[in-house]
């Protein structure tokens, strides 16, 4: 029997968690003795250990609460990989809405493309059903591929937000993510990156779906900007953290992230008048631009963490 571990890191969110933890046992296609779910508190005070032990109880233990009490997106990833016993570990975000079948169409598409990961589509909705307006392509994931599509090509754009790992395959040692990245996020990223360099193949799972459940908070260009600067340093720091760097890359990439920032800046002066919307999309896509130059440790905001939590 196939057996999957779906985790599900949390940081004081309960409500969303409870949504997130009613979608991963209500999986259909899936028996439910290879299914566990495995909450990560990541916590000092333990929130969420009195619900998650609710759900324990009414779902005859198939539902663990893991104790991550020291802050940090890899500590509390690490900690779900060390505790899961599932040949297959899936990841869901607390703020995730997993569709009923999601589990099973990660599996199928995986195993009839022979891939060690898959990777499924991310539809943003906002909390309390306010409109999403021009902020939704930036919460999202898309990709125009069949179900079961080779995406190895594209893991710089892939994350583990929705997605799924063959565990003896991709997800081997103490601490697969990078705990050096704990505050600033893009330890999925390197992860990646190294999966594809030892020759790990991805499948696209376009049946396996998840709403990302997007608080207003974070509905706001300022937001929006410091998360693209960040994901542009992203694309620039993971080349410097493989051993040994890709200066090539790096160097490219700062070249893209000059002409971004300077062309993408000039379109938004010329836009602000005349159209605030699009003034604001290329202030966006400027500031992503200047995440790929700047991405040095010491400019990097904290989004995870002990910092805002993203």
């Amino acid at each position: 029997m196939t057996t999957v571990s779906i985790v599900i890191p949390t940081l004081t969110r309960p409500e969303p968690l409870r949504r997130a933890l009613e979608s991963a046992l209500a999986q259909g296609g899936v028996e439910a003795q290879a299914l566990e779910v495995v909450v990560v508190d990541n916590s000092a005070a333990g929130d969420a250990r009195a619900l998650v032990e609710r759900f324990a109880a009414a779902s005859g233990g198939r539902v663990r609460y893991v104790a991550a009490p020291r802050p940090g997106v890899a500590n509390a990833r690490n900690a779900g990989v060390a505790a899961a016993t599932g040949d297959w570990i899936a990841f869901l975000d607390d703020d995730q809405e997993a569709s009923p079948r999601g589990l099973a169409n990660h599996l199928a598409a995986v195993l009839a493309a022979g891939a060690d990961a898959s990777f499924g589509p991310v539809e943003a909705r906002a909390e309390g059903g306010a409109p999403m307006g021009p902020f939704t392509p930036y919460f999202e994931r898309r990709i125009a591929r069949p179900d079961g599509a080779d995406i190895t090509e594209l893991s710089a754009y892939l994350g583990t937000n929705n997605s799924m790992f063959r565990r003896a395959r991709c997800l081997e040692g103490e601490a697969p993510f990078d705990v050096t990245l704990n505050e600033s996020g893009g330890e999925d990223s390197l992860l990646i990156k190294r999966l594809r360099l030892s020759g790990r193949a991805f499948a696209w799972a376009a049946q396996a779906s998840v709403i990302e459940w997007t608080p207003p908070r974070r509905l706001t260009w300022a937001y929006v900007r410091k998360r693209k600067f960040l994901s542009g340093q992203v694309r620039s720091f993971v080349h410097h953290m493989l051993e040994p760097p890709q200066w090539g890359w790096i160097l490219l990439w700062m070249a893209v992230g000059l002409v971004q920032a300077a062309g993408f800046g000039a379109l938004a002066l010329v836009f602000r008048p005349i159209d605030a919307t699009r003034s604001e999309k290329a202030r966006a896509t400027a500031m992503g631009g200047l995440g790929k130059v700047l991405w040095m440790r010491r400019f990097r905001p904290a989004l995870y963490g002990s910092g805002l939590v993203s």
